[in-house]
């Protein structure tokens, strides 16, 4: 068994977009920043309530528009689509805004806190004919695209068991510590989520134990996921300890292995299930290093647009509600109240 060469669409093959910015924060910078260096989309336009915001990071990102509220950037009728990267709990608002103006969105993972919004929001945009995507941007990386050539070829065989963790000491990061703001499990324990989920499915079960604050906000979670098909799945998600960032599965002839961290451009092995594996590794040495890679996501949306889709071929709406679903049951189980 070899490892498929990697599906990347050259930046250059799609149209440019011209894009506007709903909450120009942390992410945003990283966004836009990565996007200006490795792809041809152009950013025309930024809104922030915050006075002076919008002026800061349009000079910044030699941004021309600037709108002191959301609704006059949807109303643009130069923006081809709009990025939202505002508060987690904003994110159904702004969402809709864009999309009753006829604007195809990239929101930032995850989409919503709440399933039944995710699919408001979906249902709203196939209505309104427009793209709707979360910016799950690890789908897009070329490691993915390996990973979901061999998941195809059926030649691993039936799943068997899944372990993923992100653990890293974020609590100087403060978002994540406030109701709306983010949680431990649905701002980082998403990837894990969405790499079980591209995987193995959506579970049949869950299990989930963990550590809360006296406010609600979670810190910790130790997950355990059963499949219909058989398959389980570990998930290790913690805003207070820092481990290996890794994601690896079990199949019934072969071990995939994603490298440290899994969710950014890393690496791709395959090995056999022997005590000393024989093993082959594909290394992603294009020099688009760390968040860099979420400009792959910018370049795809590009392309779906470009093709009339209303959704990711690779990260549907259906997809995208079921880790919702998941994050929002281990919440629950757990007793945290993040929103």
């Amino acid at each position: 068994m070899k490892l498929p060469e990697p599906i990347i669409i050259d930046p250059q093959s799609v149209p440019s977009l011209r894009w506007g910015i709903i909450g120009p924060g942390r992410i945003a910078e990283t966004f836009v920043a990565a996007t200006q260096k490795h792809t041809s989309q152009r950013f025309i336009a930024v809104a922030s309530r915050t006075t002076g915001r919008a002026q800061e990071f349009a000079s910044k990102f030699n941004i021309p528009k600037t709108f002191a509220n959301y609704q006059d950037l949807v109303a643009d009728e130069e923006i081809d689509a709009v990025y939202i990267s505002s508060h987690m709990s904003d994110h159904f608002e702004h969402a809709m805004l864009a999309i009753n103006a006829g604007k195809s969105i990239l929101v930032e993972k995850p989409i919503t806190y709440l399933p039944e919004e995710a699919e408001q929001i979906f249902a709203a945009a196939r209505q309104a004919k427009v793209l709707a995507m979360e910016a799950m941007w690890t789908r897009y990386l070329p490691q993915s695209t390996i990973l979901r050539q061999l998941l195809e070829s059926g030649d691993l065989g039936k799943p068997e068991l899944l372990t993923a963790s992100f653990c890293a000491d974020n609590r100087a990061v403060e978002r994540l510590w406030k109701p709306g703001g983010g949680g431990i499990v649905f701002d980082m324990g998403i990837y894990p989520i969405a790499i079980a989920q591209e995987i193995l499915g959506e579970p049949s079960s869950i299990a989930a134990t963990g550590k809360v604050r006296p406010d609600g906000m979670d810190e910790e979670s130790y997950s355990l996921l059963n499949y219909e098909s058989g398959a389980r799945a570990s998930l290790t998600i913690s805003g207070i300890a820092t481990l290996p960032m890794l994601a690896s599965c079990s199949f019934e002839n072969a071990v995939i292995s994603l490298g440290e961290p899994f969710f950014v451009p890393s690496s791709i092995s395959l090995k056999t299930k022997d005590f000393y594996p024989e093993q082959t590794t594909w290394v992603d040495e294009s020099g688009i290093a760390g968040h860099e890679g979420l400009s792959y996501q910018a370049t795809w949306f590009a392309k779906y647009l470009s093709e009339g889709k209303l959704e990711s071929e690779v990260h549907t709406h259906a997809q995208t509600v079921a880790n919702i679903r998941t994050a929002f049951e281990i919440t629950k189980q757990i007793g945290a109240k993040p929103f």
